[in-house]
């Protein structure tokens, strides 16, 4: 079964519920660590160490028909076939006994949700790209779905100015490196003109706190304490975004967009990623109609 969107404690009682019932001895969550959660016998496995052979070859020999495996947050790449995946899939084909939990169901597009519905199925259709075998899995959906709302900041000439010469030398001299290194630094330009924005009495997420700002916070933390969070400037990976929006448990932010055309590139990107995300909930609801 996945279950999409739900809270820790919402899980940690799920997971309590499915071993107290069914007698469950032995249980293994396999995670990121920022995302473990402490559950009676549940041996937490973290994620990036799945694939060391000292934690393979044990789990391989430790699972059983009557073992619980539970896989939490594991969606962290596109690549169906990635290796950390594959190891998974073998824990998983020895037992029926399995709970896979993710808060949003894609990184970045609708095929990344047949990576759980491989988790779900036994990889029976692990080689199907037709997105309609989701219908195979069985899925349980809480949405979340991000709210922008927009607050605009007004650029000075020479901000513009500096911005137009800055995109010059940076596609003057891009050479063989990633292209996506254009609108990273380009992006960075804006943050001048959102610090007359910024409040005292509020907190903002960000790329790094360069500007050295007393209540900010990055992208790539464990803990969010400090929600609700204003977007002073959005992570280019989704990924990253997908994390913070678990672990701060926030759903509506004000999202400062500067005048520049790269600020206006990030935000309308955004938009369209919640479109997709909306996407997978749609088809979801379809499939749990006709099923």
């Amino acid at each position: 079964m996945i279950y999409l969107g739900l809270a820790n404690n919402e899980k940690q009682a799920m997971v309590a519920e499915y071993v107290r019932e069914r007698g469950i001895k032995k249980a293994f969550m396999l995670t990121p660590a920022k995302f473990a959660i402490e559950c009676p016998v549940v041996e937490i496995i973290e994620y990036s160490s799945i694939i060391m052979y000292k934690t393979f070859y044990r789990l391989l020999q430790e699972i059983d028909g009557s073992t619980l495996v539970v896989i939490n947050e594991c969606l962290r790449t596109q690549n169906r076939n990635d290796l950390t995946y594959n190891c998974i899939r073998h824990f998983l084909a020895q037992t029926s006994h399995q709970l896979i939990f993710q808060y949003l169901p894609i990184i970045d597009g609708f095929n990344d949700f047949l990576s759980l519905v491989d988790f779900d199925t036994h990889s029976r259709w692990k080689r199907e790209t037709n997105q309609t075998i989701i219908e195979e899995a069985s899925i349980v959906c809480a949405e979340v779905a991000p709210i922008f709302n927009r607050v605009d900041i007004g650029v000075s000439d020479s901000e513009i100015s500096s911005y137009e010469n800055e995109k010059a030398k940076l596609i003057k001299n891009i050479g063989l490196k990633d292209p996506h290194t254009i609108p990273r630094n380009l992006y960075l330009i804006s943050g001048k003109a959102k610090l007359q924005h910024i409040r005292s009495d509020r907190w903002y997420i960000g790329r790094n706190n360069r500007f050295k700002l007393s209540s900010f916070q990055t992208f790539r933390e464990n803990k969010y304490p400090n929600a609700p969070y204003a977007v002073f400037e959005v992570c280019h990976n989704f990924i990253d975004f997908s994390d913070f929006l678990f672990l701060s448990g926030q759903s509506i932010f004000d999202f400062l967009v500067a005048g520049l055309k790269i600020d206006e590139w990030y935000f309308q990107r955004c938009l369209k990623w919640i479109e997709e995300l909306k996407r997978v909930y749609s088809a979801i609801r379809q499939y749990q109609k006709r099923s």
